[in-house]
């Protein structure tokens, strides 16, 4: 049974009519990761996926269309949230985490790469598992 809960947050935006998601480049192995961390005591998944977009890349504003899914992984349930990015966001950018996780303090460089078919293989293991709902819900 999980003992604890994390959100990952599928960024996306719609640029010249095709749709992107936010990523980063991971420290830990080949290919990219999204926002995402623990629910933190008396949080809901919605409110720990803005809390860690604004630590992880300093967004704020971002609207959460709605929960892909949920799974269990080891100790810890999973929740995938599809999230509208605010406008304005430039086509990269570097962001210092904030808060007082393991990751604070890390700078990750932030870029947007495209939602298509080979999405999946380019996110690391543990990002990818909603990847195809993500698909069919930008496709909607």
């Amino acid at each position: 049974m999980p003992i604890r809960e994390k959100v990952f947050a599928y960024v996306t935006r719609i640029t010249d009519g095709r749709p992107e998601l936010l990523v980063f480049a991971s420290h830990d192995e080949p290919g990219f990761e999204v926002p995402e961390g623990a629910v933190e005591v008396g949080e809901t998944p919605a409110e720990a996926v803005h809390r860690e977009m604004e630590e992880e890349a300093g967004i704020a504003g971002a609207r959460i269309v709605r929960i892909l899914g949920a799974a269990d992984w080891q100790d810890e349930r999973q929740h995938f949230l599809l999230v509208e990015a605010p406008p304005g966001l430039p086509r990269s950018f570097v962001h210092t985490v904030t808060g007082d996780g393991f990751d604070a303090g890390l700078r990750y460089r932030f870029r947007w790469i495209p939602i298509d078919g080979d999405l999946g293989e380019r996110l690391v293991q543990g990002c990818d598992r909603f990847v195809d709902a993500l698909r069919a819900a930008m496709e909607a």
